[in-house]
């Protein structure tokens, strides 16, 4: 059986191997063209790019109204955090599921909320700052709004990380 199968490949070498000798002048010489011989260096023109353009009115003012946003949740959150440490404060030794630990985590949700309020603005806000800078316009002022939106973001964060840790041990 072996034998014959062999005997088989053999006899179909010499059909497969033809395919490859076909005549030499039918395909475009490798050799090097006449004009890639050519050195050509062309030095593109010296200028000096303008100054992306301010965004328009619309756009700073969207920006401005969205930070008045995130500064209004900001506030809402500083004035409310005292009620809500004092609430994790009395859950501190509670159980989970006792209605002091149910109390302090609507209390800390009530908190989230606010944090919540002040991240659809800086969404908001990065939505802004990534139309101005695909339209080649300037990002400087949305860039500093963003800023301080994302500064008061990062520290309303870090108190509910606190207040979080602090209710579950």
């Amino acid at each position: 059986m072996i034998i014959r199968i062999a005997m088989l490949f053999v006899g179909a070498a010499p059909l497969a191997l033809g395919a490859c000798a076909t005549p030499p002048g039918d395909y475009p010489s490798l050799a090097q063209r006449e004009i890639e011989r050519v050195d050509m260096v062309i030095t593109p023109p010296q200028t000096i790019p303008a100054p992306p353009p301010s965004p328009a009115e619309p756009t700073l003012s969207q920006a401005e109204d969205l930070v008045k946003s995130v500064r209004s949740a900001h506030n809402a959150f500083l004035a409310g955090e005292s009620a809500v440490r004092s609430r994790v404060a009395a859950a501190r030794r509670a159980n989970a599921g006792s209605d002091a630990w149910a109390l302090a985590e609507v209390a800390l949700a009530g908190l989230s909320t606010q944090r919540s309020r002040a991240m659809v603005a800086l969404a908001d806000l990065d939505r802004l700052f990534i139309a101005a800078s695909t339209s080649g316009e300037s990002t400087e002022t949305i860039g500093e709004a963003r800023s301080e939106a994302a500064g008061m973001v990062a520290a309303q964060d870090a108190v509910l990380s606190e207040l979080s840790a602090e209710l579950a041990s």
